[in-house]
């Protein structure tokens, strides 16, 4: 009688719907994950190890660092950090590696050549026989780059003061922080402190005073060059201006009661000295970026903090803001409908209509009342026409329709429902997170205040673990996840793709995060930073590393039992799909049978794959590799005979760019039922 050879099952599954801590096993696709961290869900399919974040203070960053191997024969010692200079085509170059042959450099100024002597500034060291560009091995290629990047990364610095970062903005491709009591910018050269100026209030305005103007104390002889004209109340044209002149330099001491002039005609009369504008520490800031003057000329940064004064700024005048109330610090800010609206506690209130610097009711500011304290101010999808204003308290979600004080109308959406601070960001519709988990207006409205209203109801130890540590949110529009961050340096990525999760994955970062703001860079493209306790601003979505540590990364899938639970299988072999632009490693493990103790259960094993591919037009002349490939299997040694298996995927390393794991098929023979 003939042997036969049992047959072999090929079972694929496919990596999707992100995390899920609650719903039974046998309840599950094999795809979803049961723990993970530091992966995120890929709107294209798959699991996506998250990219790495860097120190941002407006210098290089260090993933855009380059390195180049310089071919050598040794006449002298080289080492690392050294600065060497080229002979014949007087390039220089920065040592972060050397071997027994080569020498390996960055920063490299000018084109070193073949037959260049290396001078080492101390005497010559090596002579240059093959400018190799970068490494055909991937390992090697990814510790070089990553060298680069860490000699780059030493010249970036914190936010100059002590304390943690307070608030960040990105405004016409300038990335802002504040610290302690000051407001920096990052330039070319890192971080550098935004003048901000004096002011000087004035009345009984009778004719036009303009920015650019010098003003001068006809009693005092003071003068002051005015930056801006901040128009409170009245007109120049009726003769009862008021308000106050933004000076960017000023000289003398104006008195109380003097006439102003401008060119020796009187303009105003003065109210006093011009005060130094300061800003007091200990609030959290909130920004947006508005337009109240038409073209694209007119956008302005606008935003508060809890302790000071609203304000405005343009990349060189800081305006502060005066709304009237008898404790001016409003918490959170939004523009809609050419208002700007600011909350203080229960009240929101909104400037005139086109005046952010007006916020008297004859010139159509006005006020809401709320039943609780704000938490979010969120401008929801639509046009000037359409579109509404959500505003959130800790229990209950209101909205605001109309498009002045005319027409305002406030509408209770929800009651119970509501949002917590700073976590409030539009999508294809508004999402915050809720005491219950992430909720969209949608489901608020389907589900009101129960749990099936939560977008996240399938992670709540996660929820119940973390929300009371929020501190801030963005969105990023080019994966199409909202994310939410906390005080304890996790987060929260949930992927939406038309309308739909694909699910939610936890991260953590090697950092704490007290603040966060996404917004879009000149050249197109989602930009996001954070700002953390220790005083670093962060860009996010860039690098191989936790600003230079590890990225440790997992996922955990699901017991698996490919449609048969009482079915022993033996497993044979397993081949994961890999994607991605970079050299890549990584350590393939699965449990047997629930992970009993009555079976053997395997180690770990490492797994390495070259993702490097090329594309004419889209690479540099010795640094590319010719047979890299985007995607490739790994293919796994599996053994053991149960019921169900759980594979996990794992990676620790700061060299590796984001990649995907896509599906992993799994090759086993069926045995007998379970007894």
């Amino acid at each position: 009688m003939p042997l036969t050879t049992p047959k072999v099952n090929y079972d694929l599954i496919r990596l999707n719907g992100g995390l899920d801590q609650v719903t039974p096993t046998l309840s599950l696709p094999p795809g979803v994950a049961r723990r993970a961290a530091n992966f995120e869900c890929s709107i294209t399919g798959g699991y996506t190890r998250i990219a790495g974040y860097e120190r941002f203070d407006g210098r290089p960053s260090p993933s855009a660092a380059t390195y180049n191997i310089l071919v050598c024969t040794f006449t002298g010692t080289v080492t690392v950090g050294q600065t060497v200079t080229g002979s014949i085509s007087a390039a220089t170059g920065r040592v972060i590696a050397v071997t027994v042959a080569s020498v390996v450099i960055t920063r490299e100024t000018g084109t070193f050549v073949v037959n260049d002597v290396l001078n080492n500034g101390a005497g010559n060291v090596a002579t240059i026989t093959t400018v190799q560009g970068v490494s055909a091995d991937g390992l090697t290629d990814a510790t070089y780059q990553n060298l680069a990047a860490d000699n780059y990364r030493a010249d970036i610095t914190a936010v100059p003061g002590t304390g943690s970062i307070l608030g960040v903005a990105y405004y016409n491709g300038v990335c802002y922080a504040w610290r302690l009591t000051s407001m920096y910018k990052s330039t070319a050269g890192g971080w550098v402190a935004v003048t901000l100026g004096k002011e000087l209030s004035f009345s009984t305005g009778t004719a036009a005073i303009v920015d650019g103007n010098t003003v001068t104390g006809a009693t005092s002889g003071a003068t002051g060059v005015v930056a801006r004209v901040v128009l409170q109340s009245g007109t120049f044209a009726s003769g009862n201006a008021a308000g106050r002149l933004i000076l960017s330099s000023s000289t003398g001491v104006f008195t109380s009661g003097e006439n102003l002039t401008v060119a020796a005609a009187v303009k105003a009369i003065a109210g006093g000295a011009a005060t130094q504008i300061t800003l007091t520490t200990g609030g959290r800031y909130e920004t947006v970026i508005a337009n109240f003057g038409g073209g694209t000329a007119n956008y302005k940064l606008y935003g508060c903090d809890g302790v000071n004064r609203a304000f405005e700024f343009d990349g060189t005048t800081f305006v502060p803001i005066a709304t009237g109330m008898a404790v001016d610090t409003p918490n959170h800010i939004t523009f809609h409908k050419q208002h700007l609206f600011l909350s203080f506690g229960a009240s929101v209130q909104f400037s005139g209509l086109g005046y952010p610097y007006q916020w008297t009711p004859l010139l159509g500011a006005g006020e809401i009342a709320m039943n609780a304290e704000v938490t979010n101010l969120l401008v929801l999808p639509g046009d000037q026409s359409s579109g509404a204003l959500a505003i959130y308290t800790r229990s209950d979600t209101s909205v605001l329709y109309g498009t002045s004080s005319a027409n305002f109308s406030l509408s209770t959406f929800n009651s119970g429902t509501g949002a917590i601070a700073y976590t409030a960001q539009n999508m294809d519709q508004a999402y915050v997170l809720d005491d219950r988990g992430i909720i969209s207006l949608g489901t608020s409205l389907n589900f009101g205040n129960f749990v099936p209203a939560s977008l996240t109801m399938n992670i709540p130890k996660f929820i119940e673990q973390h929300r009371g540590l929020a501190v801030g949110s963005t969105v990023n529009r080019d994966k199409g996840q909202y994310r939410v961050f906390f005080s304890d340096g996790t987060g929260l990525y949930m992927t939406i793709l038309n309308g739909q999760v694909l699910g939610s994955m936890p991260i953590q970062f090697g950092h704490n995060i007290n603040c966060s703001v996404d917004s879009e860079a000149p050249s197109g493209g989602t930009v996001q930073f954070f700002g953390s306790t220790n005083g670093f601003v962060y860009q996010m979505d860039l690098g191989t590393s936790f600003d230079g540590d590890f990225i440790p990364a997992n996922i955990n899938l699901v017991y698996n039992s490919t449609k048969s639970p009482r079915i022993l299988k033996r497993y044979r072999k397993a081949a994961v799909e890999l994607s991605g632009d970079s050299y890549a490693e990584i350590q393939f493990g699965y449990d047997l049978g629930y992970r009993t103790a009555t079976l053997t259960q395997p180690d770990d094993a490492s797994y390495q794959n070259d993702l490097r591919s090329s594309y004419w037009d889209d690479m540099s002349w010795d640094n590319f590799v010719w047979d890299g490939s985007d995607i490739s299997p790994s293919e796994i040694e599996v053994t053991g005979t149960a019921e169900n298996m759980a594979i996990r995927v794992s990676t620790n390393s700061d060299l590796f760019e984001p990649f995907t794991v896509n599906n992993i098929i799994v090759h086993y023979t069926l045995r007998r039922g379970l007894r």
